[in-house]
């Protein structure tokens, strides 16, 4: 029955290929405005965390095919991605930003493009905080110089992608064998500020009501995606999990984006 559930969703999946295609415009630095950088590089955090997710759907057989695709879309984006946000660091601090993310990118980018075996996982899992933070520092510095209070709520409603890209990839870790305190801490964790920050999305006074229609269909999401997350890391759950986890993802892809408009009024 679970699985039947699922059917949807999984055309969710196959449609995030569609955010890729949002995400490839190849924009001039000139014609990016500050809230669609804030998103491109936000999008980087949420990237760091799909790479090993999908890596490790590969590892553990969920639709191997598809996995494969979500992983090399996924290196290609941030790659086209970094390009452009190194076209638009305009001050000291944004290229220093810049110039750290593109050094912690290129070996992690080396292991997940090569061959995908257990350790490669690890090596991957203990790169990528780091690349992640890096990517939320630059973004902090690209909101700071955002002249719209709304640019606030873009960084915040991107970050809730990642976040649904970091549960799914420690419980598919956990699925892998690789349990420990710390990857059961920081699911843990990760709930909380998902939680929290949604929280601040929903009562934000700048949305407007296709924004508040999206958020609610959020919460409903994400009510089943706690409850798939509570299968004690199986692997025979993982596909179940893979599905909430992007269809989260996909709405809060769509979400960020009327955000970056709201704030480019």
């Amino acid at each position: 029955m679970l699985m039947k559930q699922y059917r949807i969703p999984l055309i969710a999946v196959l449609g995030f290929a569609g955010v890729f295609a949002v995400g490839l415009d190849f924009l001039g630095a000139a014609d990016i405005t500050p809230a669609q950088a804030i998103n491109k590089s936000g999008r980087q955090r949420m990237l760091a965390q799909r790479i090993v997710k999908a890596y490790v759907q590969v590892g553990l057989g969920i639709t191997p095919q598809l996995s494969r695709q979500q992983l090399d879309d996924a290196v290609l984006l941030f790659d086209a991605q970094l390009r452009q946000l190194s076209d638009i660091a305009a001050d000291k601090r944004s290229r220093q930003s810049v110039a750290r993310l593109e050094n912690l990118w290129q070996p992690f980018k080396a292991v997940a493009t090569g061959a995908v075996t257990r350790g490669g996982a690890e090596r991957l899992l203990a790169m990528d905080d780091e690349l992640v933070n890096a990517a939320h520092a630059l973004t902090l510095d690209l909101q700071n110089r955002s002249l719209s209070a709304a640019g606030g709520l873009v960084n915040v409603s991107g970050r809730q992608r990642m976040l649904s890209q970091r549960l799914a990839k420690y419980y598919l870790l956990r699925a892998w064998g690789m349990e420990s305190p710390s990857i059961s801490n920081e699911i843990g964790s990760a709930r909380t500020e998902f939680d929290g920050a949604l929280a601040t999305l929903r009562s934000a006074p700048e949305n407007t009501p296709e924004i508040k229609k999206e958020l609610d269909a959020v919460a409903m999401q994400w009510e089943w995606f706690q409850t798939a997350l509570g299968f004690e890391g199986a692997a025979s759950y993982g596909l179940i999990v893979v599905h909430a986890s992007e269809s989260i993802l996909n709405s809060m892809e769509v979400i960020t984006g009327l955000y970056e408009r709201l704030a480019a009024r």
